[in-house]
C-alpha cells in the first residue's frame, strides 16, 4: 500500500514519516511512504498512492486546492488532512476528505486515522501491488489481475492485456492476494473471484481462459465463488 505525505515543514514531513515505518513494523502491514514538500509537488497528480496526508496551509499551493486537483483525476485515493485548524473539517467533505489530523501530532493519535484510511482502502476491494518484471518495478491494481499461474518456479500474473512474469512463489502471492477475494482453484492458478465468468464441470472460466479445478480444490473453491456472488464476502 503507498502513502503519501504532503507537508511543508520538514520537521513534521519526518515525524510523519516515522510515524508510518513504526505502523508498518508493529502491524507487519507492508506500507511504502513517500512525501513531498508542498502541494505543488504532488501535482499534476498521475495516480499511484492509496491514501494521501496532506497540510492544509502550505506556501505555494494549499491542501484544499491540492486535493480538488487529484481528485479531478483519482476519485478513489483516501484523503486525510493534517492541519491545526479544526474549521477546515466542513471544507473537507467537498473533496471527499475521509478524516483529519490535528496538529501537534502524536503517534496514538496518527495510528488511529491511519488505521481508519487503510481499511477503507480495503473495503474498497482493490490496491495497488508492486511486482519485479522483465528488470522493471510494475505497480498493479489487484482489480486488474484475471489470474496467477505457476511453472517452472515462475509466476505469471495475467491481466487483460498482458502476461507478467515474475520469480516468486504462489505461496507469498496468495498470502498478499487473499483480502482481495484471489483463491486457488488447482495448485497452479489463484483466480480473481471478480472476473469467474462461469463455472461448469470442473473447469473455471477467466477472462476467455478454462482453468481446470482440482478435485482437492473443488470444496473450498466453490464454497468461496458462491460467497462473493452471493455477497456475504466483503
Amino acid at each position: 500500500m503507498r502513502i503519501a505525505i504532503v507537508e511543508d515543514n520538514a520537521d513534521v514531513r519526518a515525524q510523519l514519516c516515522g510515524f508510518v515505518e513504526q505502523y508498518a513494523a508493529e502491524s507487519g502491514k507492508p506500507l511504502e511512504v513517500q512525501t513531498f514538500p508542498d502541494g505543488a509537488a504532488i501535482t499534476p497528480y498521475q495516480g499511484g498512492f492509496d491514501i494521501i496526508f496532506m497540510d492544509i496551509e502550505m506556501p505555494q499551493q494549499g491542501g484544499m486546492a491540492t486535493a480538488e486537483r487529484i481528485r479531478a483525476v483519482d476519485q478513489d485515493v483516501v484523503l486525510v488532512f493534517v492541519t491545526n485548524m479544526a474549521q477546515y473539517a466542513i471544507r473537507g467533505y467537498e473533496v471527499d476528505a475521509l478524516d483529519f489530523v490535528l496538529k501537534p501530532v502524536n503517534y496514538y493519535q496518527f495510528k488511529v486515522k491511519l488505521e481508519r484510511a487503510i481499511h477503507r482502502v480495503e473495503r474498497r476491494g482493490s490496491t495497488r501491488i508492486p511486482i519485479q518484471t522483465m528488470g522493471a518495478l510494475r505497480l498493479l491494481n489487484t482489480n486488474d489481475i484475471y489470474y496467477l499461474e505457476t511453472h517452472s518456479r515462475m509466476l505469471y500474473y495475467h491481466t487483460a492485456h498482458e502476461v507478467l512474469p515474475v520469480r516468486s512463489s504462489m505461496q507469498s502471492a496468495e498470502k498478499q492476494l487473499a483480502p482481495y477475494h484471489f483463491v486457488r482453484c488447482n495448485q497452479c492458478y489463484l483466480v480473481n473471484l471478480r472476473h469467474v465468468e462461469a463455472v461448469q464441470d470442473d473447469f473455471v472460466r477467466v477472462g476467455g481462459d478454462k482453468l481446470v479445478i482440482s478435485r482437492r480444490q473443488r470444496t473450498a473453491f466453490m464454497a468461496a465463488v458462491a460467497a462473493y456472488v452471493g455477497g456475504t464476502v466483503r
